[in-house]
C-alpha cells in the first residue's frame, strides 16, 4: 500500500513526488507511473531542440509556491533539471505502464485506490492524476462513425467496463496489444483488426504477448484488414472491410487504439465532477472524491499551464495531503 500514487511523471507529478519526500514521505511510499518511456514524454516529444522550454506558458505568470522552480531552459537543460530532482529525491517511477481502472475501497486501513494498470494492481492511500490538457483522440478519417453507437465506439478503455463481450481493437501499436491483453483477462472475446501484415511498432515483450496470444486461440489477428465503414446493427457495431477475406462482422464493441488522449472519460469514470467542461477541483486539487487529486495542467485550462504552475499546484496538493495523511494515522 503506497501512500501517494501519481499518475504522469511530468513537471507535476515529479514536483509533487519531491514535495512528498521533503515532508517525510518515505521513497517507497511514494510511486509515479507514467505511460511513456521516459519523464517529461510531451517535452521531449513535441518541443524542438533548440526551443526554450518556458517557466511561464501562454500568460500564465506565475511565482514560485513551493520546492521546486526554474528559470527559462533550453529543452535539454530542463530534461537535466529533472534528472537532478529525480535523483536528489530519490524519486521512484515505474514506466511504459498505463492505469485502465481505479476503484476506491474499503479495508482495515480506511478508504483507499485499487488502480488495475497494463501491469499489475497499485493500492495507495492518496491517488494524483497528473496527466496532460484534455485532448481529442484519433479517429478513422476513411469512414464516418454512426452516432447512434457512440456508446460502443470507444477510443481508451476507461470509458466503461469491457465485459464478457465480443470486441473488435482497431490499431498496431503498443497499446492496441496491451488493450488484447487486458480485455482478454476481462472475460471477452477479443479480434485485433490491424492494416499491415507484421507488426512493426511494438515492444519486444508486447509483442512476444500477442503473438503467444493468438498461438493460444485468445485473439483473432486480422492482418492487413481495412475497415471502410461500420454500421449500425441493432445497436451493434458491424465492421466493413475492405479485404474479401474478412466478412463482415458485429461487434459488442469496437475499441479505437490510433493514438491521442481522452482524460476526460477517464477523469468522468473515477466519479470527478465537471463544471464548464473542466474538472471541479478546490485550490489544493482535491476532487469531489476524496483523497483524488488533479495537478498540472489538469487545474488551469484546457490549454494547460506552465512548469511553474504545475510546480504551484503540487505545493498546494501535499499541503491538504499532508493533513489527510495525518488525520487517517490518528483515526487508526
Amino acid at each position: 500500500m503506497y501512500d501517494i500514487l501519481i499518475i504522469g511523471a511530468g513537471p507535476a507529478g515529479i514536483a509533487l513526488a519531491a514535495e512528498a519526500r521533503a515532508v517525510g514521505h518515505e521513497p517507497s511510499s511514494v510511486l509515479i507511473l507514467e505511460k511513456g518511456t521516459a519523464h517529461n514524454w510531451a517535452i521531449r516529444q513535441f518541443y524542438p531542440a533548440h526551443k526554450k522550454t518556458t517557466a511561464n506558458y501562454k500568460g500564465h505568470v506565475a511565482q514560485c509556491e513551493g520546492l521546486l522552480c526554474i528559470t527559462d531552459m533550453s529543452k535539454d537543460e530542463t530534461i537535466r533539471f529533472f534528472d537532478e530532482v529525480i535523483a536528489s529525491y530519490d524519486i521512484d517511477i515505474l514506466y511504459g505502464i498505463e492505469a485502465y481502472g481505479i476503484e476506491q475501497k474499503e479495508g482495515q486501513e480506511g478508504r483507499y485506490f485499487h488502480v488495475e494498470t497494463s501491469k499489475g494492481i497499485f493500492d495507495a492511500h492518496v491517488l494524483t492524476i497528473a496527466i496532460g490538457v484534455l485532448g481529442r483522440p484519433n479517429k478513422p478519417k476513411e469512414y464516418r462513425l454512426p452516432p447512434s453507437l457512440k456508446d460502443r465506439l470507444m477510443f481508451d478503455i476507461t470509458t466503461r467496463r469491457i465485459e464478457n463481450e465480443d470486441v473488435l481493437i482497431v490499431g498496431g501499436g503498443d497499446t492496441a496489444s496491451e488493450y488484447v491483453q487486458h480485455l482478454f483477462q476481462q472475460t471477452n472475446r477479443v479480434a485485433l483488426s490491424y492494416r499491415q501484415q507484421e507488426f512493426t511498432r511494438l515492444n519486444g515483450a508486447n509483442l512476444a504477448t500477442l503473438m503467444a496470444m493468438e498461438g493460444r486461440g485468445e485473439v483473432l489477428i486480422l492482418r492487413g484488414s481495412n475497415i471502410i465503414e461500420v454500421q449500425d446493427d441493432g445497436g451493434r457495431p458491424r465492421s466493413i472491410f475492405k479485404e474479401e477475406q474478412y466478412r463482415a462482422r458485429t461487434f459488442d464493441s469496437i475499441v479505437y487504439a490510433l493514438g491521442g488522449t481522452t482524460p476526460v472519460n477517464f477523469l468522468r469514470t473515477l466519479g470527478i465532477a465537471f463544471e464548464g467542461g473542466m474538472p471541479k477541483i478546490d485550490k489544493t486539487g482535491e476532487t469531489n472524491v476524496p483523497g483524488l487529486f488533479l495537478i498540472g495542467d489538469l487545474t488551469v485550462s484546457k490549454t494547460g499551464g506552465s512548469i511553474i504552475t504545475a510546480f504551484n499546484s503540487a505545493a498546494r496538493a501535499i499541503k491538504r495531503i499532508d493533513k489527510l495523511m495525518r488525520a487517517e494515522q490518528l483515526s487508526h
